[in-house]
């Protein structure tokens, strides 16, 4: 296939041996012979083949600019799902420069006065002070590298009161997809029927969850350090207590995880601790068609062997290899997959999931807030640290959805299971 440019340099050269016939009857005042007008006939019609395949050449080339001009900008691109409400106003740090001193000043004292008696909630060890909302996105707000959950669900801000438990009316899905709502063609003059769209509630009431990391009182002292990798343990904590959570959780005194929820489908495995190409396809029929643009696979880490080696009744591979320093994820059968280690393991119900997580609800609560103790490792001059919040999850789907045909069952939560008995 020719280049854009040597295209160009070929139609010049036709161009200019056009000229040429031109340039010499012009000399001799005459007009062209039949065998230069035939001649130069031959030469238009390669002149606009050529205008048609420069102008193919033209798309090609600004189609493939435009791709590596997108790669280029994944390498640097930085995903951030920030928590409702942020960014929409000023954000007050307290007078604090970092976290790292934030957390010092609440272990050590602070002569400064900046932890104020306002910011302290509850009394004792068991209570903590209200981390300065500069900070807050630094411990919550989780990117989709760092966290499975928590990016792609629907998030509801804390509102007031925070910790109030909140009902949102969902639709009972089993009288089909749209709730039971009967549509119908009606003749002119004809009785406009009756519908009846039977709602359900869905609860939620943020539950608290802490988060705990132990550091020496000397690194704690030397903040301007110690602030980057506090803040990064304590990060990681957060990402993996709500993502076990949201996955699994079996909703006593925590959120109800995906895994659990009344509006997953169940789809059987083939085999025991296997998971084969029939599983994907009985998986993806179970997949409410409006989630295939949004759904990921999560996978948990054991099954990457099986998942890497699946091929179809073709021999082809369904499995494609990303590229995670462009931030391009492994897929599955065309969707991304989210490899985890905060799911069952291989063999067991939920080990693959495919899910479409705007059907997942979390309603933030209150915090979060930092407390910091000496006294658990007193003697051995660290501190531990704890940050608490308040959260709840819940699928939004209450059962799964009949599609119109009224047979077919689907849902947004898709669970791979044990072998049927």
């Amino acid at each position: 296939m020719k280049t854009l440019q040597e295209l160009l340099q070929e139609r010049a050269e036709l161009v200019q041996a056009q000229a040429a016939l031109i340039d010499a009857a012009k000399v001799e005042n005459r007009d062209l012979t039949d065998v230069e007008a035939a001649r130069f006939e031959e030469l238009e019609q390669k002149i606009v083949v050529l205008d048609g395949e420069i102008e193919k050449a033209r798309m090609r080339e600004d189609r493939e600019a435009k791709v590596q001009q997108r790669l280029e900008g994944l390498k640097t691109l930085a995903f951030h799902a920030p928590r409702p409400g942020a960014g929409r106003r000023e954000k007050d740090d307290g007078g604090f420069e970092s976290l790292g001193e934030f957390i010092a000043a609440v272990r050590f004292g602070d002569p400064r006065g900046r932890v104020k008696a306002e910011m302290r909630m509850d009394v004792g060890e068991s209570g903590g002070y209200a981390v300065p909302e500069q900070f807050r996105d630094e411990l919550l707000q989780l990117t989709p590298e760092e966290a499975v959950v928590r990016p792609r669900a629907t998030v509801i801000p804390p509102g007031t009161p925070p910790d109030a438990k909140l009902t949102i009316p969902a639709l009972d899905h089993s009288q089909g997809i749209y709730g039971g709502v009967a549509v119908q063609w009606i003749g002119e003059g004809a009785q406009k029927p009756e519908t009846d769209a039977k709602l359900v509630e869905i609860a939620l009431e943020p539950h608290e969850v802490a988060a705990h990391v132990v550091v020496t009182d000397k690194l704690l002292r030397n903040w301007q350090a110690a602030g980057t990798v506090i803040r990064n343990l304590l990060r990681g904590a957060i990402a993996s207590a709500e993502d076990v959570a949201f996955l699994t959780g079996d909703g006593t005194s925590k959120p109800l995880g995906v895994l659990n929820s009344a509006g997953a489908i169940a789809v059987n495995r083939a085999a025991a601790n296997q998971i084969q190409y029939v599983d994907i396809v009985n998986m993806l029929a179970k997949l409410l068609p409006d989630s295939l643009g949004r759904a990921v696979w999560v996978a948990n880490q054991s099954v990457l062997p099986r998942l890497m080696q699946l091929k179809d009744d073709a021999g082809n591979l369904i499995f494609i290899r990303g590229d995670a320093t462009s931030g391009i994820a492994d897929t599955l059968a065309g969707l991304p997959i989210r490899w985890t280690g905060r799911t069952p393991a291989l063999g067991q119900k939920g080990d693959l999931m495919l899910v479409d997580f705007q059907y997942y609800l979390i309603k933030d609560g209150s915090g979060p807030f930092v407390a910091a103790s000496e006294h658990v490792y007193f003697r051995e001059n660290k501190t531990v640290i704890k940050v608490f919040w308040n959260v709840d999850g819940k699928g939004w789907v209450a059962s799964p959805l009949t599609l119109e045909d009224g047979i077919t069952q689907v849902s947004p939560y898709v669970v791979l299971d044990v072998p049927a008995a």
